[in-house]
């Protein structure tokens, strides 16, 4: 029912560890492989995947020169399942979490995607195995507006999150990445190639669902693959002409969708967009002025701390949480105020 897409490029241990996996849980699914790996690790990979042909349904495809996004294209066309996911060559999607998500997408075709709840880790030493060192909740995209419209708005102003970890109707998987390989970048330099393009294309399609069940283990490291700075990202000669494919494929989406005009499609990405893009290079320039203020601490809590919408998840914790929140703001001596009497200790 699922194919999971897998991009990696020269890290053959994580990828062996994914295949050991789904090889202990009896994965029925496919595994698509793209592989930009080079030397060495290209043999490595081969030879792993070699060893669990008989075990699991793969299909390994070399694809050199090419960014995750790009090397999900090159293997959209063998699609023979009903459902897609991207998978990080150094995660895991839970089978029992897959499980729940095509049965919530077979009795809801109002959705385009799903998912469950996320956990991120790291190890002590950034290695495929080794003592966990930190472990933290990880956000995923929810979208719920009735309209294209209204779920591009909600993503890019409420809910920027990851959000191609979510299983997928195989049709909107394969628009999300058409066009992708013609974009120049290779491992995530180009931000329009390797997420925006696909995400907004996903939530204009269709809403997202997450559902109460835990379905990505994602793993932290040094190694982990990343996007630029966002200085880099805007000042790289690739950033226009890939801005205006990514304008343009949002244009025939919304147009598709909505009925929306063309000059109506544009106008509501420019008043989405704008807003996005000067968030992104505020919040870029606050946290490199403030980048010697304190010391970096571990990977996983960098990370958390550039997550989009953080300060949103911390007012969404526990009810008792917050409640403790409002108490001691209660306590708080209002200013001017007189000095409270402390009781005497017995």
């Amino acid at each position: 029912m699922v194919t999971l897409f897998i991009p990696t490029r020269n890290r053959p241990e994580f990828l062996r560890r994914t295949l050991e996996y789904y090889a202990r849980e009896r994965f029925f699914g496919w595994l698509f492989i793209g592989d930009a790996s080079t030397g060495e690790a290209a043999e490595r990979n081969q030879a792993t995947v070699k060893a669990f042909a008989h075990t699991l349904r793969i299909l390994y495809r070399s694809c050199p020169g090419l960014s995750a996004c790009a090397a999900n294209e090159a293997l959209i066309p063998s699609i023979t399942t009903p459902y897609c996911a991207y998978l990080g060559d150094d995660d895991f999607l839970s089978v029992q979490g897959l499980e729940q998500c095509v049965a919530f997408l077979e009795g809801h075709p109002e959705y385009g995607a799903a998912h469950g709840m996320c956990v991120m880790f790291q190890t002590e030493h950034n290695r495929p195995y080794g003592p966990i060192g930190n472990v933290g909740y990880y956000p995923q995209a929810v979208v719920g507006a009735e309209t294209g419209v209204g779920r591009l708005k909600e993503f890019f102003t409420d809910s920027q999150y990851t959000l191609l970890y979510s299983v997928h109707r195989a049709a909107v998987w394969q628009a999300m990445f058409r066009g992708l390989r013609a974009l120049p970048g290779m491992q995530n330099s180009n931000v329009f190639k390797d997420e925006l393009i696909a995400v907004g294309v996903s939530v204009i399609r269709g809403k997202v669902k997450q559902l109460n069940v835990l379905s990505l283990v994602h793993q932290v490291h040094e190694d982990s693959y990343r996007f630029p700075h966002v200085y880099d990202w805007l000042t790289d000669p690739a950033w226009f002409p890939s801005y205006q494919v990514f304008h343009g494929r949002l244009v025939e989406e919304l147009v598709r969708q909505d009925g929306a005009s063309i000059e109506e499609a544009r106008a509501v990405i420019r008043d989405i967009f704008w807003p996005y893009l000067a968030a992104q290079v505020i919040k870029a320039w606050k946290t490199g002025a403030t980048a010697g203020v304190a010391p970096g601490g571990s990977t996983l809590r960098r990370i958390a701390r550039r997550l989009p919408g953080r300060a949103a998840a911390r007012r969404s914790r526990s009810p008792a949480a917050s409640w403790r929140t409002q108490s001691r703001r209660k306590r708080r001596r209002p200013r001017g105020a007189a000095p409270r009497p402390r009781t005497p200790r017995r």
